[in-house]
């Protein structure tokens, strides 16, 4: 499983219509890349659904946009979960949700950012 050492909102934006926060997610092992996750609100206020995962092969500092001549970014929300003895990929993608709605004050300035608030759980 991928376990998240940090995780910083880059930009507001939109998944198929949908506002959503796109996240810069920092691996806690180095064999791991660097992801971004995009959540989206979810009821009840103050929930976040996970609605696309993006990998990149390169550096998200230096090649910041989606370049054409490369996959700089490969859309890996169908692929990057799967089902194990332990749990289902489905149980997995909810646990990454989980821990990344639990690092840092990430869900707190994901609240600030969609209801201009704290904590309305």
């Amino acid at each position: 499983m991928y376990q998240i050492k940090d995780a910083k909102i880059r930009r507001m934006t939109e998944v198929n219509g949908a506002p959503c926060a796109e996240i810069e997610v920092y691996p806690a092992s180095s064999g791991d890349v660097t992801v971004l996750a995009y959540l989206s609100p979810s009821a009840p206020v103050g929930g976040y659904e996970l609605v696309k995962l993006v990998r990149s092969d390169a550096s998200l500092e230096y090649d910041w946009y989606d370049n054409s001549f490369h996959e700089a970014f490969v859309d890996a929300t169908d692929t990057a979960f799967e089902s194990s003895l332990m749990a289902t990929a489905e149980e997995e993608r909810d646990s990454f949700r989980q821990q990344l709605l639990s690092t840092g004050s990430l869900q707190q300035q994901l609240n600030e950012r969609f209801f201009g608030g704290g904590n309305r759980m």
